[in-house]
């Protein structure tokens, strides 16, 4: 997992990318606690009798269900739901249907369920409760290349004579949710952006068209941006809860892209979250240096297939997101020099721990990170700076026995794309600091 993160004094902003956690496995604590199995009298049918059947027709009313999301079928994906249930639940349900046929789910395929709380044996006729996990995978049409994986906890009701007949009580996303679980969701879709967003009109547009600077911008570097998926939520809390942390986790963070990755494939399911208390506190070229620098990350993700040092990713990012940013450097990388005048001339590049929040030191890292780039890019072109990063992520032959070592791919992409070394690289670098510091 790499932290992406952009500090700017002036701007006051940072930006933070991610990879999507596995989900976790059911607790043990959770299975000691299930409840005792009950003694079955003459009249009662016993848990384990009717078991196959109740798993059979779980699986088969939540495969059904998911497959009337690309049909459009409302009203079958309603039907499962108790009619005595909550008018909430029925109206929730019908929200999401809709929120997840406007953002062009597809796809959807059930992977597996279990029980998560047995029922208790019960006699014919009786409605019996109980609670199972559903996991399943999707795709937004037009923008994913790769599945995501999500999870929901379902309560179902059946007859125990007739576990066919079950409907759903209760449904939950387990976990992280996703963004057609958040109410007040707004879709707007182009060739280049999905815009999930909550929020006025004005908040929706502004994402939108600052999605559409952020493409033109990488574009104007990499050659092509990804379309890419945004979301932008109403409250922190629900950005922590989409990317699997905490409120605290995303302190000062104004936007993370998040996603599976598979070794050796480029990504093909990022998306990513602003988190809105630190994006709506920034200038507007604040904004747009952190869009623009999260579409870098998803581009770059989306295109290479082998991971780089942390200071090449987001050294590289920084350099794409600041290039049409008309501020001094020495602004720009403040936190940096003050860090170098506090500790000393740097002797090396930043290395992947100085990337640790708990360092208190991102800002710094971040700015000594695109100092290493832009010496690289005055010095040979701002291609150069591409064509290190796409031969250190998957365009150079490496030999087997070095392929878990990031550095050592820099340093072979570096003398094949620039025919510079990393001592060259460094003495640059340092030589820039010491110019910034006068």
């Amino acid at each position: 997992m790499s932290a992406a993160l952009a500090g700017l004094s002036a701007l006051t902003l940072v930006a933070c990318t991610s990879v999507s956690p596995t989900v976790a496995p059911a607790s043990a604590a959770a299975a000691a606690t299930a409840p005792a199995k009950a003694a079955t009298t003459a009249s009662e049918i016993a848990a384990e009798a009717w078991a196959g059947a109740r798993e059979r027709a779980a699986t088969n009313l939540l495969r059904t269900r998911f497959a009337r999301v690309e049909r459009g079928d409302e009203a079958a994906w309603l039907a499962p739901l108790h009619p005595a249930g909550p008018p909430s639940m029925r109206t929730s349900q019908s929200a999401i249907f809709d929120r997840m046929t406007g953002m062009g789910v597809e796809d959807l395929r059930l992977v597996g369920v279990r029980e998560t709380t047995p029922p208790v044996p019960a006699p014919p006729g009786t409605a019996v409760e109980w609670d199972v996990r559903a996991s399943l995978t999707y795709r937004l049409r037009a923008f994913d290349s790769a599945p995501r994986t999500f999870d929901l906890d379902l309560t179902l009701k059946a007859d125990p004579a007739r576990p066919s007949n079950l409907l759903i009580t209760a449904t939950a996303p387990f976990g992280r949710p996703q963004p057609w679980d958040l109410p007040g969701l707004v879709v707007r879709r182009s060739d280049s952006a999905l815009v999930l967003a909550v929020g006025d009109h004005d908040r929706v547009e502004e994402v939108v068209r600052r999605a559409r600077t952020a493409a033109s911008r990488v574009a104007a570097v990499w050659g092509a941006a990804r379309p890419a998926v945004w979301i932008a939520p109403a409250t922190d809390t629900d950005a922590a809860r989409l990317l699997g942390r905490t409120a605290d986790d995303l302190a000062g963070v104004a936007a993370a892209t998040d996603g599976p990755l598979t070794p050796g494939v480029g990504a093909g399911a990022d998306r990513i979250v602003l988190v809105p208390g630190a994006w709506t506190s920034l200038r507007p070229e604040g904004r747009d240096v952190v869009m623009t620098h999260e579409l870098t990350h998803l581009t770059v993700r989306a295109s290479t297939t082998r991971a780089v040092p942390v200071w090449l990713s987001e050294g590289f990012a920084e350099l794409v997101a600041y290039s049409p940013v008309d501020l001094p450097e020495a602004t720009i990388v403040a936190a940096a020099l003050e860090r170098v005048r506090a500790s000393g001339l740097p002797r090396a590049l930043p290395a992947d721990a100085d990337f640790d929040p708990s360092t208190h030191a991102l800002p710094a890292a971040y700015g000594l990170s695109l100092l290493a780039l832009r010496t690289l890019a005055d010095a040979q072109g701002t291609q150069a700076a591409v064509r290190l990063y796409r031969a250190a992520a998957g365009g150079l032959d490496v030999p087997t026995s070095r392929l878990d070592d990031r550095e050592a791919a820099v340093d072979a992409a570096l003398r094949a794309s620039s025919r510079m070394t990393r001592a060259a690289l460094v003495r640059d670098w340092q030589a820039r600091i010491r110019e910034l510091l006068r």
